[in-house]
């Protein structure tokens, strides 16, 4: 079982500390995810941070006496949309992950009234207090907890092999059919020279789509589109923020490009690139995505459709 821990350094980086060494003896370094590296922009590390809680199968939240108090530029941070510990909890929630709001240093549960809306869900959760006389006996009583909680949650299922045989004689039908359809094309100039005036004048600017990945989380993306020629540039956000586009390329009503993120899997100093590619078929005012991961921890595509904003 994998875990991902949430804290606030100011507030409780010690109990954390001690509970990092709980945990870990019960399920391997690798397995309990915490960061140490001191950074505290939650925009810096955003992609990092939220592939390595969509790895994971339980958030521990661990709230002290000044988990809610805690401010910058005299406003909590709690508050404030790109506070790390907010985005952490959030994208468990949306994800589907258990979370587990963890008191310590006499802390009490945060009512619903003192939180974001967003985060209003946090309060209807089950506490684990957590006590300096006691802390061996909450600890295992805070892992059975954990167990329970991790065998709720709907694992991805495992691709089935495949017929090598059946493939080849698929891609040899498909590639017969393109030959077949590009010599078509190439017989009716006026059809082709409107089809790539829509990929051209009619693509550029604003898209949004709704995006549900295999894990369950839903996530509003937003595509911002520049056509030059045959190329394509500009952004396209995974996990809700932008990412450059990269060997963008339009023909006819075919778009394709990619972009990138990372990912940590058990150490945030050591995060891995990912690389998505994005294939689309433009009809008007939506575009029909596929958009496959690679080098990620799940290689499962995401299928959506853009609609120009």
């Amino acid at each position: 079982m994998k875990v991902f821990i949430s804290y606030r350094r100011e507030d409780s980086a010690g109990y954390t500390g001690r509970l990092y060494d709980s945990l870990r003896v019960r399920f391997g370094d690798d397995n309990v995810f915490l960061d140490v590296s001191g950074i505290d922009s939650g925009r810096k590390f955003a992609d990092v941070i939220q592939g390595a809680i969509h790895t994971c199968d339980v958030l521990l939240a661990i709230i002290g006496p000044d988990w809610l108090t805690c401010a910058a530029n005299g406003k909590r941070r709690i508050d404030d949309p790109g506070d790390l510990v907010r985005t952490e909890i959030l994208t468990a929630l949306n994800g589907g992950i258990g979370v587990i709001p963890v008191l310590v240093g006499g802390a009490t549960p945060p009512a619903a009234s003192a939180l974001p809306a967003a985060l209003q869900p946090l309060a209807a959760l089950d506490a684990h207090d957590m006590t300096d006389e006691r802390w061996a006996y909450d600890a295992d009583r805070l892992i059975r907890a954990m167990v329970r909680l991790a065998g709720t949650r709907k694992r991805p299922s495992i691709l089935r092999p495949v017929n090598l045989v059946a493939i080849a004689v698929l891609l040899i039908c498909v590639v017969t059919a393109a030959r077949y359809v590009s010599q078509r094309r190439s017989a009716t100039p006026t059809s082709q020279a409107a089809a790539g005036e829509v990929g051209t004048s009619s693509v550029a600017g604003e898209w949004q789509a709704e995006v549900t990945y295999e894990w369950g989380a839903k996530y509003s993306e937003t595509l911002s589109l520049t056509i030059e020629g045959r190329d394509v540039s500009g952004t396209a956000s995974f996990l809700g923020v932008a990412r450059g586009i990269t060997t963008g390329t339009i023909e006819g009503d075919r778009i394709s490009f990619e972009t990138r993120s990372q990912e940590a899997i058990g150490d945030f100093s050591q995060p891995r690139d990912v690389v998505h590619r994005y294939r689309g078929r433009i009809d008007g005012d939506t575009i029909a995505f596929t958009m496959q991961p690679e080098g990620g921890s799940s290689p499962v595509p995401a299928t959506f459709t853009a609609r120009r904003r």
